[in-house]
């Protein structure tokens, strides 16, 4: 049997990726606790391994509330089926709004990030577009969150 290692950077990676994932899963926002905790992280090599495991974790925790989204024709008619169409339609007339919103909300978590993943998915954002689109804006966020450690040491020095 292959012997445990803890100190592992292996485990720190894969550890980092499940995090991500579960801190994203479920909208409760440790998120950036998690991402801040990997700028404690040394060597600064391992760091940026985790930090970017964590982003692709994160970010593969919303593609169920993505895909939760693109069920949404399947509500029944009435009020909310009308909200459905009112936002395509509207989404329809203005393609860029729809991700800017996304890549405004990967970056900021306004609106929280989980709530615009289902809209993408209500309004049929196409897939590959939301997924670089939150890469990309978790990645500035979390790298951000990230350096906050090294900005504070250097400061107080």
């Amino acid at each position: 049997m292959p012997e445990f290692d803890p100190a592992s950077p292996l485990l720190a990676v894969l550890s980092a990726a499940a995090t991500g994932f579960l801190v994203g899963i479920l909208p409760v926002g440790l998120a950036e606790v998690a991402a801040v905790g990997i700028g404690l992280v040394h060597p600064p090599g391992l760091a940026l391994a985790m930090l970017a495991a964590f982003t692709v974790g994160h970010v593969g925790a919303k593609v169920p509330w993505y895909v939760a989204g693109t069920l949404g024709e399947r509500a029944p008619a009435g009020r909310v089926a009308g909200a459905i169409g009112r936002a395509r339609a509207f989404l329809a007339a203005r393609p860029g709004y729809g991700t800017g919103v996304l890549a405004v909300s990967a970056l900021t978590s306004i609106p929280p990030f989980h709530l615009s993943a289902i809209a993408a998915g209500l309004v049929r954002l196409p897939f590959v577009r939301f997924m670089l689109i939150c890469l990309a804006g978790r990645a500035v966020r979390f790298g951000a969150l990230a350096s906050v450690p090294s900005l504070l040491h250097a400061w107080v020095g």
